[in-house]
């Protein structure tokens, strides 16, 4: 994709238009209403005004699973979480078209995961990674087929013994009425990818922004590459929200949330901003309005 640098203003200016930063525009659409069934948009694309950003709680959506892995809610008539508490919450997502379903990650252990999905829906379900984190790809030994990325020092899961296919960046997995598509986000992990559902304004991100703790295993600069491709995505395609790799309801990704990882990644690159000693292999962890950023000293290249 080729894109544009964005400045401070063209940034705040594209926010407000598409009405998707939710600290700089008051007509951002409630993350409830983005899930809903009706669109949050007028007839000329853009939100109508109302709430802003909602502080929803994983509670105020429907219960319908809970087992000793993984408890999943329903966010709509054919979208479910399932979170699961090995590593924090990690989350799975089970997306139905009209004609099939897309069960993106696997968690980190989840017996029989393939059966518990297929209780949502009776549609065939494909499975696909945004990375294989071990949190994330825990489970895949369920399915006989999966979707990943193909990436330097990228494996296979260990053990896995089925049917792998691998996804280019702009792939589209066709559900039928429903169309997800493919984004390359590399810095979180080499591999990591985006899942957009364009009509729905609504993406899935694993963790690619960290779901407010961004590890960055990759070089500095790669992670603002990416910041910035994937900003000028979600105004391209109204993107209002991503739902994260570790979702607890309150912390769905938006334009904001890109931007100032996107602006504090820029100033560690440059030198401008320097975050606390941590002790890990990612020594350094810079914080504003809540996101850790976590890095290296030696990827600050």
């Amino acid at each position: 994709m080729k894109t544009k640098n964005i400045s401070r203003r063209q940034a705040i200016k594209r926010m407000a238009s598409v009405a998707a930063g939710a600290a700089v525009c008051g007509q951002v659409p409630a993350l409830a209403s983005v899930l809903s069934a009706a669109s949050p948009a007028d007839e000329d694309g853009i939100p109508q005004a109302g709430p802003t950003v909602s502080t929803l709680q994983m509670e105020d959506f429907p219960l319908v699973y809970e087992g000793p892995d993984v408890v999943f809610h329903k966010l709509n008539d054919h979208l479910w979480v399932g979170n699961g508490h090995l590593m924090y919450n990690e989350s799975v997502y089970l997306v139905e078209g009209e004609k099939s379903a897309l069960l993106i990650d696997t968690g980190t252990r989840i017996a029989d995961l393939d059966k518990i999905v297929a209780q949502f829906t009776d549609k065939p379900i494909d499975v696909a990674l945004t990375h294989t984190h071990g949190d994330h790809a825990g489970s895949v030994g369920c399915f006989d087929h999966f979707w990943m990325t193909q990436a330097e020092g990228i494996r296979v899961p260990r053990g896995y013994n089925g049917k792998v296919s691998y996804m280019e960046n702009g792939k589209k997995f066709d559900l039928g009425g429903r169309t997800l598509e493919v984004f390359y986000a590399p810095g979180h992990t080499a591999d990591s990818v985006l899942f957009i559902d364009e009509a729905n304004h609504i993406g899935i991100s694993g963790d690619a922004f960290g779901s407010t703790n961004l590890l960055m295993n990759m070089d500095v600069s790669v992670f603002v590459k990416t910041a910035r491709e994937t900003l000028q995505m979600m105004y391209d395609k109204k993107i209002y929200y991503m739902l994260p790799g570790h979702f607890d309801g309150t912390n769905a990704e938006t334009t904001k949330r890109v931007y100032d990882l996107m602006n504090i990644a820029q100033g560690v690159l440059d030198g401008k901003l320097v975050g606390e000693p941590a002790q890990s292999n990612l020594n350094r962890i810079y914080t504003y309005q809540g996101v850790r950023f976590n890095y290296s000293d030696k990827r600050i290249r």
